[in-house]
């Protein structure tokens, strides 16, 4: 019995609530309305919708600003949380290998991770993923 009255009271104090937000939303609609009105020269309905929809407007751009505030900070303690691993990484970056150096390959053309190149014939396409052909593209020199 204790549960449903507060249950009963909880849905009136929350259907009062939205009541006296929306009428003051329709007073200030109106408020502002009543401004468009008088600046544009509009019927009073015709500037109390202007108004609504500017209203919505503006709220929804409002979200979509705390929304992306939100998502930096959430990036920001995610990134605080692994800042102790950080130096970790560290460590074991310097342990990687590092990409062999192609010569008389531009540098823009050099492959951005190990790419095995020996089984490679010169009308195949080229390992590195540029869709050319191996002798066009890294194998320059070995077709000549």
């Amino acid at each position: 019995m204790k549960t449903t009255v507060t249950l009963i009271i909880t849905a009136l104090v929350i259907a009062v609530l939205l009541a006296i937000g929306g009428g003051l939303l329709a007073l200030l609609a109106f408020g502002v309305g009543w401004l468009i009105n008088l600046v544009m020269r509009l019927e009073p309905f015709q500037a109390t919708v202007i108004a609504l929809a500017g209203m919505f407007i503006f709220g929804t751009l409002i979200k979509h600003i705390w929304d992306s505030v939100m998502a930096t900070a959430r990036h920001l303690d995610e990134f605080d949380e692994y800042d102790d691993d950080y130096d970790d990484y560290e460590e074991e970056e310097d342990e990687e290998e590092e990409l062999p150096f192609h010569p008389g390959v531009p540098r823009w053309r050099q492959p951005l991770k190990p790419v095995d190149f020996s089984g490679a014939k010169p009308d195949d396409r080229c390992p590195c993923g540029s869709g050319r052909k191996y002798k066009n593209c890294h194998g320059v020199k070995k077709a000549k």
